[in-house]
């Protein structure tokens, strides 16, 4: 009887990991695609495309160019007829026409400033009924709406180039280390699903990672919150009748960022002892 009532309960078990694994699959497959979308929409990495083809294409016209100078040479060497120096000539010419207009498009490309590094806006979510996925969602929103202020704060001067690279590089930071710790809680309920019986020492250490990752989104919301006050008194004028007024904006968002930073490097040390 024993073995009877075994085979349902280890077909069950199966088809629920065929199941999980095919949703997991799933799930990774549209994270890489929109993944792929988004770097394909990202200013930043438009930009350094744009570079990378024109240095390419200047490369290879000027190689071109010498190429077919070096074949002229060796023909005249020759005493090749004249209407055969006249073809390679007029080819090594047609070559070093694009060329010069591609270094000099790679020239303008370089001159100009390169937007802040963008969040990954299509970072794969954790997989539906993750305890990490509410609030890596709230993040990606939250990043969204923190990148378009400062392209709004970039593009109209209203913060230093320094600030802003600060602000960028907080981000940026908290979004990787925010996204570390959810893949720390995925792979630990993968473990709980794989053995059952590590339920009751894995919990506790999902439920507080998911503390923290709560608390991280908290602080990420404060210091948007900040960036659009300041940009709506910018834009509003109100800072050229009250220069108190952005001042107490601009300090409000460097608390908001240095509250992250600490969180960060808390939550990052804190790690660091775990695995130690």
């Amino acid at each position: 009887m024993a073995t009877k009532t075994g085979r349902p309960d280890t077909f069950k078990s199966l088809l629920h990991h065929g199941v999980q694994r095919g949703i997991d699959t799933a799930a990774d497959l549209s994270g890489a695609l929109t993944e792929k979308l988004s770097a394909a929409a990202d200013p930043r990495a438009k930009l350094l495309r744009k570079r990378r083809w024109a240095l390419r294409f200047g490369v290879f016209f000027t190689l071109a160019t010498g190429f077919w100078l070096l074949v002229t040479a060796l023909l005249a060497s020759w005493s090749t007829p004249v209407w055969g120096l006249i073809i390679t000539g007029a080819v090594a010419a047609g070559a070093a026409f694009p060329a010069t207009l591609f270094w000099l498009r790679y020239r303008w490309l370089r001159a100009e400033p390169l937007p802040p590094e963008r969040p990954v806006a299509g970072r794969r979510l954790p997989p539906w009924g993750s305890a990490a996925r509410q609030p890596m969602s709230a993040l990606m929103a939250s990043e969204r709406g923190m990148f378009s202020l400062l392209g709004v704060l970039e593009r109209g001067r209203m913060l230093p180039a320094d600030e802003l690279r600060e602000l960028t590089a907080v981000a940026n930071q908290t979004a990787r280390t925010m996204a570390a710790t959810a893949t720390e809680v995925v792979s630990m309920e993968r473990a709980i699903s794989s053995a059952p019986q590590s339920r009751r020492h894995l919990v506790p250490t999902i439920n507080a990672f998911t503390a923290q990752l709560s608390q991280g989104v908290r602080q990420y919301n404060e210091m948007v919150t900040a960036a659009a006050q300041l940009v709506s008194t910018l834009n509003n004028g109100q800072a050229a009748a009250s220069p108190l007024s952005q001042q107490r904006y601009r300090n409000e968002l460097s608390g908001a960022t240095d509250r992250l930073v600490g969180w960060a490097q808390a939550f990052d040390e804190l790690g660091q002892l775990r695995r130690a």
